[in-house]
């Protein structure tokens, strides 16, 4: 494995903080997508969450998507093991047949938090996460709205990471059902985690 495959270092549990957005973020976005597409040839990685939002604020974490076949999954997780990310080890996790797995890649020195959703190809998810990205690039006032709810969140205290993603949960589940996204009231699972 060339040594660049190797660049994904330990993850780290850090308490939540919203940061400015970080254009570099999309840099490191590309690198790792060419990174896992030179070991899985022929995958599809996509920049979604806060991070591939120009001007978004957010907590800095590099989301990438990976639509992935259902009878793939496995293996791929394994390659991205191999690859040095990790298997998440808290008690909710995501489950086998839809992981995440995370790391941590340097960019000229500086530490970037990164997470891969391994989502199965024919998840509504897929097209929820894009969907959810893709309205907030175009939608200044909804970019507004988040930021400011993610804002709020931190500053009543809540700074681990989960309960973070649950505080926005709510939010991200009306925007999806308004876009469209998701059907009101079905409990479709999508990751707010962005």
């Amino acid at each position: 494995m060339p040594a660049d495959e190797r660049c994904v270092e330990q993850y780290d549990y850090a308490p939540v903080e919203v940061r400015e957005y970080d254009p570099a973020a999309r840099a490191v976005a590309e690198r790792l997508a060419g990174l896992i597409g030179a070991c899985r040839p022929g995958t599809l990685v996509e920049h979604v969450g806060s991070t591939a939002v120009p001007g978004m604020p957010g907590k800095g974490t590099i989301d990438l998507l990976v639509p992935t076949p259902e009878a793939e999954i496995a293996e791929l997780a394994d390659a991205l093991v191999g690859m040095g990310f990790q298997r998440q080890t808290i008690r909710e996790r995501f489950p086998p047949d839809r992981p995440m797995l995370q790391g941590v890649v340097r960019q000229l020195g500086k530490p970037y938090r990164v997470h891969v959703h391994v989502v199965p190809a024919s998840s509504p998810e897929v097209a929820a996460l894009r969907g959810f990205r893709d309205a907030l690039r175009a939608d200044p006032d909804l970019r507004r709205e988040y930021a400011r709810l993610k804002q709020e969140i931190v500053a009543r205290g809540v700074t681990k990471s989960l309960a973070f993603s649950r505080a926005k949960h709510d939010y991200i589940t009306a925007t999806l059902v308004r876009l469209g996204y998701l059907e009101p009231r079905t409990g479709e699972r999508h990751s707010s985690r962005m």
